[in-house]
Order: structure tokens, then sequence, then C-alpha cells
């Protein structure tokens, strides 16, 4: 049984939409968690590696915050594959690739260059050609 029962469950709009929108929040989660992850580098970068770092690791605000973004992502990837199709689910997590590019330049100030704004425009073309496809998983019986 999965979330919804197809018996009981929401009408089949606002089902689909409830799937687009576990779609659309994995790679914001995914890019969530990378901006985490730089910011806990960059806090965690002037000391050493050792049990004074890992107690600093443990007690820091950014990774407790990469916990819990591991967490939420887990679990709405979870929710996604029991609901959807896998070769429907898994392009839209490349949709973060791109989001990553834009994070990166517009909260680290690093530069995108041209061959990461064409990959970027490639992997949302392969995106599209690959979601042309009805998202919801089959009935299993």
């Amino acid at each position: 049984m999965t979330i919804w029962s197809r018996a009981g469950g929401p009408s089949a709009r606002r089902r689909k939409i409830a799937l687009w929108a576990l779609c659309g929040a994995l790679p914001i989660l995914s890019v969530g968690y990378q901006i985490v992850a730089k910011e806990t580098a960059q806090a965690m970068g002037h000391m050493p590696f050792g049990l004074a770092w890992l107690g600093h690791l443990i007690r820091s605000p950014w990774a407790q915050g990469l916990l819990l973004l591991e967490i939420a992502s887990f679990a709405t990837w979870m929710t996604a594959l029991s609901e959807m199709k896998l070769s429907a689910a898994f392009p839209m997590s490349a949709v973060s690739y791109v989001l990553i590019v834009v994070a990166s330049w517009t909260l680290f100030g690093e530069t995108a260059t041209l061959a990461q704004v064409l990959g970027g425009a490639t992997i949302l073309a392969g995106i599209w050609m690959i979601g042309r496809s009805d998202p919801e998983a089959p009935d299993a019986g």
C-alpha cells in the first residue's frame, strides 16, 4: 500500500500535482544540503581533523542542518519512489546540478563557465524529454 490508497485517496489531478511537488522538493532539498555543506566546510576549514574537530562538528548548527536536510531528503525520496516510476522520479534529481551552479554563483560568488551553462541547458532539455511520460507507478496488483 502506498501513502495514498487508490480507492480512498485524492483525485487523480491532485495526486499528480502532489507527485510533481515531491519531485520539485528533491532538487531543492539537495541544493539546500550542498549550500549548508559548503557553509559547514567553511566554518570547519580552519581546524585540523581530530577529536576537537569532531566535537566542533557535532555542536555546529550547520552540521545539524546537514543532518536534518539529509533526513528530509531521504523521507521525500522514499515517498516519491513509493508513488512513482523510478524512470520518472530520478531525472528530477538532475535539476539539482543546474541549481547548484546557480546557487554557487549567487551565494558564493563563484563564476559560472560557459560549459556549465551549456551543460545545465542540456540537462534541463534531457529532463524535459525524459519527463514527458506519466510519472505514476503502475498498480502492483
